[in-house]
């Protein structure tokens, strides 16, 4: 058994927020268009959801995974969060580009999301190379957390999945950590080359193309909520 970590909070969203230059084109793509696919926080965020299937990515990056997601999946609603501006205007250019109309941004903190939502609302939960704060006096940073997986069960149907790849390997140890002593999370994993594999096809995320040319080998970790 592997031993229990002490509960961490998770609050607080660490991180520079803003590229420090974004220049004229990309100012205007966020003061004109991004707000047609901006998710605000309110009392209609749970209404407008209701009775629908949904699913979250946490920390899209330059959005490849829910993009194609979302243009793959058209009978389904995507929420994306993403804290860093660069991001989302680089999904916001494809998105609106292609017309895909179930995907709404959040830029922000994705607690701040969940915490937001109904009881089990979600269909999926993804987290696609997570920052994974390296230096020990950073780890209650890390997102994965007894606090957080709390939140994440909360909101997730029974039989939801929560979907983790990651291609630091201390960070590895760190999520099966968590979630095996988490008793609402199941892992689906019926041999030992199942981690290896993406569990579905999609595109390689930027990060995911970092890894794979620094010559560290991600894997991918698929949960289901019992």
């Amino acid at each position: 058994m592997i031993p229990k970590e002490k509960p961490i909070h998770k609050t607080k969203l660490h991180g520079r927020k803003k590229s420090r230059s974004s220049g004229i084109e990309n100012d205007l793509i966020l003061k004109n268009i991004f707000p047609k696919y901006k998710l605000r926080l309110n009392k209609q965020l749970i209404n407008s959801y209701k009775n629908k299937a949904i699913e979250l990515e946490v920390g899209f990056g330059f959005g490849e995974h829910i993009f194609h997601q979302a243009e793959n999946n058209k009978n389904k609603k995507f929420i994306g969060v993403e804290p860093f501006l660069s991001g989302i205007i680089s999904l916001v250019k494809k998105i609106d580009e292609k017309k895909i109309t179930n995907i709404q941004i959040y830029n922000g903190n994705a607690i701040d999301v969940i915490d937001a939502m109904q009881e089990f609302s979600l269909g999926a939960i993804y987290i696609l190379f997570p920052d994974p704060w390296p230096k020990k006096k950073h780890h209650k940073r890390r997102l994965i957390s007894k606090y957080n997986l709390d939140k994440f069960s909360k909101v997730l149907k029974k039989g939801g999945k929560l979907f983790i790849a990651t291609d630091h390997m201390e960070y590895q140890y760190w999520i099966l950590k968590n979630l095996l002593n988490h008793s609402d999370f199941r892992w689906i994993c019926s041999d030992s080359d199942d981690f290896k594999l993406k569990p579905y096809p999609y595109p390689e995320t930027k990060y995911e193309k970092k890894a794979l040319s620094n010559k560290r080998v991600p894997i991918y970790l698929n949960f289901e909520k019992k």
